[in-house]
């Protein structure tokens, strides 16, 4: 369901980078998506081991079953002075003999050191719990064993909804042992040592927005059609997510030597766009009168059958939403937790209890659902999709003014871009 539900690509980039079976190995990776981010990787990982990985330590607190369940899952609590509060901190020793234990015996241990997920496409300060975690372990083991630090980036073509792209890149692992010596006279300068190593292997994988200010401007300006062309002027693929993130960072560190009226502008054209409903996909592929008026005859067609694909997708996918009011950076987490843990079971078997008690439908039923239920989501996701990408072509057309101010917006922008990027 992962790789072919949730995300349309999923890319594993230098996996020849992670050390044998047997070694032990810490992966150290950016935060950019709650919990598809460890999922990815245990997955890119193909069971080869029992990896574990360092879970925020108040989930543990939710129902003893829960903890139960995240333990069995190989998840181990790191607690946080900010969440956790200061008397919770003694617990960390504990977690840190336990999978150092497992490092030891071969398993991969999962970190990430900047305590949480990031809601912007950057890299936020990294504790050193990882490193002190890591040489602490050598240290217990009398450093007979070279513990390596393996860097990790991930990155996603978006955080929201299905159907997306996402990669993760493994770095050149850092050994520890060249730093042994210096860890037993100055612990702290040789974790500082290791900690910039790794920080900057994880930086130049990923997408690292520094300019925060401007965020907003920037993450629109490289998904539009500029951020295409831009990318194709590189002789990079924007369709192959690697190289659109290469050819992202380009045009980022370009944009450094923009002043405020460019960004100023950038600002309008989306806050423009977002006023007229329509979205820049829209402008760049706009379509004619003909194609609208078929387009809304086939789904006029196969209503019924979305309608019967609704059930029960659009409860998966709208009751996540009902509990993250406060970071939808959780959103496509929980869209994929609450589903596959608990909604198709549930749904399942009450959708066989129904059928066979009132119509004694019992295997039939049960066949339906297990055929119908991943191609009913695709189904349903594309064919809404479909929907909203035909009502904004048709409200392009209906506001022909609204329209061509907008590409005459567009068209100067991107033209003093090119100036400005191409000196």
């Amino acid at each position: 369901m992962n790789s072919h539900i949730m995300y349309r690509h999923i890319y594993y980039l230098h996996k020849e980078n992670i050390p044998a079976l047997g070694e032990p190995c810490m992966i150290v990776s950016n935060h950019q998506n709650c919990a598809n981010d460890p999922l990815n990787l245990l997955l890119g990982l193909e069971n080869e081991s029992h990896p574990f990985v360092i879970a925020r330590g108040n989930v543990f607190s939710w129902h003893p079953l829960i903890t139960k369940f995240f333990l069995w899952l190989g998840m181990l609590p790191a607690f946080r002075l900010a969440f956790d509060g200061e008397e919770s901190l003694k617990n960390n020793e504990e977690t840190i003999r336990v999978s150092g234990g497992k490092m030891l015996e071969g398993n991969r241990l999962i970190m990430y050191p900047e305590g949480g997920h990031q809601d912007k496409h950057w890299l936020g300060e990294f504790s050193y719990g990882y490193t002190r975690m890591a040489f602490q372990t050598a240290e217990s083991d009398h450093f007979e064993h070279d513990i390596k630090i393996l860097p990790c980036a991930h990155h996603y073509s978006n955080y929201f909804g299905l159907q997306a792209d996402v990669m993760i890149q493994f770095g050149t692992p850092v050994s520890l042992q060249p730093y042994y010596e210096l860890y037993k006279t100055k612990p702290r300068t040789a974790q500082r040592e290791v900690n910039h190593l790794v920080r900057e292997q994880i930086e130049q994988m990923m997408l690292d927005v520094r300019d925060l200010e401007h965020y907003q401007e920037l993450d629109f300006l490289r998904e539009s059609e500029y951020g295409e062309q831009y990318c194709r002027q590189q002789q990079l693929n924007p369709a192959y997510l690697p190289d659109k993130l290469q050819s992202d960072k380009k045009l980022v560190d370009a944009m450094a030597s923009a002043d405020e009226s460019v960004y100023q502008e950038i600002k309008e054209l989306k806050e423009a766009e977002q006023h007229a409903g329509v979205t820049e996909h829209d402008l760049q592929h706009r379509k004619g009168w003909g194609v609208i008026l078929l387009s809304l005859l086939a789904q006029l067609c196969i209503l019924p059958l979305w309608i019967l694909s609704l059930y029960p997708n659009y409860i998966h996918y709208k009751f996540p939403k009902l509990f993250l009011k406060t970071d939808p950076m959780f959103e496509n987490s929980w869209t994929f937790i609450i589903p596959v843990v608990v909604g198709i079971p549930f749904f399942f078997l009450l959708t066989v209890l129904i059928c066979g008690l009132i119509w004694g439908l019992w295997w039939q039923s049960a066949l339906w659902m297990l055929l119908a239920v991943y191609p009913g989501m695709l189904f349903s996701w594309y064919d809404y999709k479909w929907m909203q990408s035909t009502l904004h072509q048709l409200r392009l057309l209906c506001h022909k003014k609204q329209t061509e101010e907008l590409q005459t917006k567009r068209k100067n922008l991107f033209e003093k871009l090119n100036t400005l990027l191409h000196k």
